[in-house]
């Protein structure tokens, strides 16, 4: 597989004719059947059929109608063949070229769309080659980034593709914004106006031509169109279309603490005094693949875990999950149960010649479960269910790219022996995590489960939360991880974020503080290394840096009412929870933000612009309209201009938030347990004399069980109004499942008094 390489627009050829009545393009001699459908709410799917492709082999979970009403918008195929893509203002939002808008190569299909300078593009899943991609060609194809990679690039450099395959791709002109994603499970590809030859431009005979063009290297064509009159309005409709995510267990927004090289019951003992003897918070320890019995997955060494249902039953009790590691390889090993287990029922992928295709990863001579199969994913939902009787609330899936170490990858078939490597390759572990997440249900079916995986399909967040993959200690790293997870947070994977502070070399006390104050906000928040290099727990620095890096862990804690309200939101309506500036902004001519990358919004409220090295220099923050508060400073500045930020302390980050706003904070953060939903602080955020209006609605459950689907859960709203003569709130709890609110108003930024009006209350 060639990473750097992408098919290109000569190499094609381009439907010329498009038959409405017969809803057929034609290409040379050949039909081609189009099928085009209105999803409802500015949402089309394009499918094309030919016998090139038999049937769409994508293992997506797509919704079929996300609106009764049709869309105002329009998508039309022209007798040219043209696509035009019209919002409900009737002005096109995309359009295919004349004559070279749908186009075939053999098994390969295109898509080529008019480019013009004004365009930005954003989303594409997990890259890390910038926040706005304009100028890419990009490869969608899941690798093993460090066996499939050299070191030097992956430490100083760019690697891509990386572990996660979303063709998705949001394209902004000016206000308006449209999105286009590929439900294709192959070797998908996309060129915004890339710069492909090799001469120098002053060199080349020609002009090269502006494109803008994605496609597939085989596979049925099945593209949707996705439009909104803005950034939030497109983001949500994907969402929606592939999956929201499921609320999760407030325990996995905590702060986690792994490391590869944890073996055995005492050092899970060992972390949990030294949390609770530092008072850090702490709602997690994890288990790389030391703690197994010679890799074998769904084992435990009984010499490091002589009982690990009791072992783990007493630090659930101290506030601790235990989380393990599970990778999808099994020894071959006829002394195996799992494996003899597996071979019964046919459960493992086939090699051309019809035996279990034999990788080699941990545990050496591996097979792979076919998690192509239903059968075989209801092996290992068993298997993963009989794992989870142990006390164990939630799982994470790795290595599931899949790796398999030496062996080409290429003679791992799926289906039986039926289907090639490149057909499942890209959503082996979306079936990975299916299967995992509906063991952990039939374990506890009364306990949301909590699934992490290190790569992913479309429709993942239905199944599992991800993190951005084996980074590296050091400030490259530290700083294109906001870039990574906002665009994965576009793309409909919102629940993801990077280990902190690095997971391979040696993060110093320095790297440490400066990773934790910017990685604190992250929605998947966990210290993990790599096996040789130094201790990195936060006690592991030495008293003062761990004082820095315990403040903004408690300050975590501190959020998280709003960090999970912010979850619920995204559950009901596909909001994501880490947001770019352009989510909630315009551009002004004072401060434009297509290109802020360094920054994000937790919500709409609260906008933070950590510093990404630790040399002490200072850092410029585009801050946007309005008036924000600077958290620390404790002082209001106007926005609609960019600002230098000095450090202040190192105890401090640059954390903004916005004016009206109304955050809800946990009254009481535990030394090292969770907070209680139904105690919080409401901090009330005005600027003096300016006028405001907004409404927070604060809903609280059980933080575990799906008990809230049966109506047990409370909602209090609050709704606030700040103008000439003075600032009210009025409340109202306007459901009761879960018990009462206990809270409290905090002022923030204003000292004038604060009127509370409490509402009439219903069951």
């Amino acid at each position: 597989m060639y990473f750097n390489k992408i098919h290109h627009p000569l190499n094609f050829l381009f439907a010329q004719k498009y038959l409405p009545a017969k809803k057929v393009l034609q290409i040379g001699k050949r039909a081609f059947q189009l099928n085009l459908t209105d999803l409802g709410d500015e949402v089309f799917q394009v499918a094309i059929q030919n016998r090139l492709w038999p049937r769409n082999l994508s293992q997506a979970t797509l919704e079929k109608q996300l609106s009764d009403a049709p869309s105002r918008g329009s998508l039309s195929i022209g007798k040219t063949g043209i696509f035009t893509f019209t919002g409900p203002d009737g002005k096109p939002l995309l359009e295919t070229e004349p004559g070279r808008g749908f186009g075939v190569s053999g098994q390969a299909w295109m898509l080529k769309f008019i480019y013009s300078p004004a365009m930005r593009f954003y989303g594409m899943g997990e890259k890390n080659i910038g926040f706005e991609l304009s100028h890419q060609r990009t490869k969608f194809w899941n690798t093993d980034l460090w066996a499939d990679f050299h070191f030097h690039k992956i430490v100083h450099e760019h690697c891509d593709p990386l572990y996660i395959s979303i063709p998705y791709v949001v394209i902004k002109q000016g206000k308006r914004y449209a999105g286009i994603l590929l439900d294709n499970p192959h070797a998908a590809f996309m060129a915004t106006n890339p710069r492909l030859r090799i001469a120098d431009q002053s060199e080349a005979d020609e002009k090269p031509e502006d494109d803008f063009y994605l496609g597939s290297a085989d596979g049925m064509p099945s593209v949707y169109f996705i439009g909104g009159p803005t950034l939030a309005d497109v983001t949500s409709r994907m969402q929606r279309l592939c999956g929201t995510t499921p609320r999760p267990p407030l325990w996995a927004l905590g702060h986690h603490q792994c490391r590869w090289g944890y073996r055995n019951f005492a050092d899970l003992e060992r972390l949990a005094n030294a949390y609770e003897k530092h008072k850090i918070p702490c709602s997690a320890l994890w288990l790389d693949i030391d703690y197994m019995r010679g890799f074998r997955v769904f084992t435990f060494n009984d010499a490091h875990f002589a009982d690990p249902l009791k072992q783990f039953e007493t630090l659930l009790q101290r506030g601790f999950r235990v989380v393990p590691i599970l990778d999808p390889g099994v020894k071959m090993d006829e002394k195996f149960e799992v494996y003899r287990d597996g071979l019964r029922a046919n459960a493992f992928c086939e090699n051309p010649e019809g035996t279990p295709y034999v990788g080699f990863v941990w545990p050496g001579a591996t097979v792979f479960p076919d998690f192509s199969i239903e059968k075989a994913r209801q092996w290992w939902a068993k298997h993963v269910a009989r794992f989870a009787e142990r006390s164990i609330h939630g799982v994470w899936i790795d290595m599931n790219d899949p790796s398999t170490g030496a062996s080409e990858s290429d003679e791992m078939l799926f289906g039986h022996g039926k289907h090639p490597h490149h057909t499942f390759h890209n959503q082996y572990a979306l079936g990975m995590a299916k299967a995992t997440r509906e063991g952990l249900l039939k374990a506890r079916p009364e306990a949301r489960p909590f699934v992490l995986s290190r790569s992913a399909f479309i429709s993942m967040s239905r199944h599992a939360a991800v993190w951005n993959g084996d980074n590296y200690s050091n400030e490259h790293h530290l700083w294109q991880s906001i870039p990574v997870s906002l665009n994965l947070s576009l793309s409909g994977i919102p629940f993801n974020g990077p280990d902190v502070p690095g997971f391979g070399g040696n993060a110093d006390a320095a790297l440490a503080e400066t990773w934790y104050q910017a990685g604190f906000l992250f929605l998947f928040f966990r210290n993990h290394s790599a096996i040789g290099t130094t201790d990195q727990e936060p006690c592991a620095f030495g008293e003062k840096p761990m004082r820095v890096i315990r403040e903004f862990i408690r300050l975590r804690y501190k959020l998280l009412p709003t960090i999970y309200n912010l979850f619920l939101e995204q559950e009901r309506c596909g909001q994501p929870i880490m947001r770019p500036m352009l989510y909630h902004f315009e551009n002004t001519p004072a401060l434009s933000l297509d290109y802020v990358g360094d920054q994000f919004l937790l919500g709409p409220d609260i906008l933070h612009a950590p510093f990404l090295n630790h040399s002490g220099e200072p850092r410029n923050v585009a801050l946007p309209k309005g008036y924000w508060y600077d958290l620390f400073a404790e002082e209001w500045l106007t926005g609609d201009r960019t600002i230098q930020v000095n450090r202040r302390a190192p105890d401090q980050t640059p954390l903004f938030i916005r004016h009206g706003a109304l955050i809800p904070m946990a009254a009481v953060v535990p030394d090292h347990d969770l907070p209680k939903l139904s105690d919080i602080e409401l901090h009330a955020f005005f600027a003096p004399g300016i006028p405001a209006k907004s409404v927070c609605a604060y809903e609280w459950d059980d933080g575990e069980t799906f008990a809230y689907r049966e109506g047990h859960f409370s909602r209090m709203e609050f709704r606030a109004s700040a103008g000439k003569k003075g600032i009210t709130i009025e409340y109202e709890t306007t459901h009761i499942g879960c018990g009462d609110l206990a809270w409290r108003l905090v002022p923030r930024g204003n000292d004038t008094p604060i009127k509370l009006v409490r509402q009439g209350a219903k069951g």
